[in-house]
């Protein structure tokens, strides 16, 4: 899982400004829950599958993302 974090994080670094163009819909906190679990590692490869594109269509999913994994760095 280390592996796809570091993956998601170069890729999440390589959007830079074109992440604007995405929504920024508010975040409820089930899905801030979900992000912050999803850094964590502890959702099964389905569920990760079914959350990373709710994440990248989100400019403040990414955002939440990318500062969860920062945090545990």
């Amino acid at each position: 899982m280390n592996n796809e974090i570091v993956i998601l994080s170069q890729f999440l670094e390589n959007l830079g400004p074109e992440v604007s163009g995405h929504s920024s819909s508010p975040l409820t906190p089930e899905e801030v829950e979900r992000i912050q679990l999803f850094a964590a590692g502890k959702l099964t490869p389905a569920e990760r599958e079914e959350l990373l594109p709710r994440i990248l269509e989100n400019e403040r999913a990414i955002h939440e993302l990318v500062q969860t994994l920062e945090a545990q760095v």
